[in-house]
């Protein structure tokens, strides 16, 4: 009987919904399904009376992105009709060098002992990357004398 009164109470809703505020171009089917499946499921609904049909439904359809109904008055214009953009001088070559050196003032170079630190750094991953490639190599040399010598 109770189930008949919310059944009810959610028919009143959905008859109640504002027409100005549904999209021009209408749900789909799926997203219709979702609809009804949500508007299935009650705030005071206990979590056990829930289907596993209608809990999934309920958090998809609260996921969701919804469009926006608010028109903007006319179309986006795209972007190959839209106004050209003024071309800009290019850059001589005493600007760009210019412009360089003002970009490496901004620079925060590392200290003697970081340099140090940093090459010691990258020439241990250099040898062990080499050792690791020619044992590779070595290993599939023997590998392939083995099969076909």
């Amino acid at each position: 009987m109770a189930e008949d009164e919310k059944a009810e109470e959610r028919e009143d809703d959905v008859d109640a919904v504002d027409d100005a505020a549904k999209p021009e171009y209408g749900p789909t089917e799926f997203e219709s399904d979702l609809a009804d499946a949500a508007d299935a499921v009650d705030e005071d609904d206990e979590p056990e009376e829930l289907t596993e049909a209608q809990s999934v439904a309920a958090k998809v359809a609260v996921a969701r992105p919804t469009r926006k109904v608010e028109a903007k008055g006319k179309p986006t214009t795209k972007q190959s009709k839209a106004a050209p953009d003024t071309k800009k001088a290019r850059t001589t070559p005493a600007q760009f060098v210019g412009q360089c050196v003002q970009e490496l003032k901004k620079v925060i170079w590392p200290t003697i002992s970081q340099w140090q630190q940093y090459f010691w750094v990258v020439l241990i991953f250099v040898v062990f990357i080499i050792a690791f490639v020619s044992g590779i190599d070595l290993g599939f040399g023997w590998l392939l004398l083995r099969i076909f010598g």
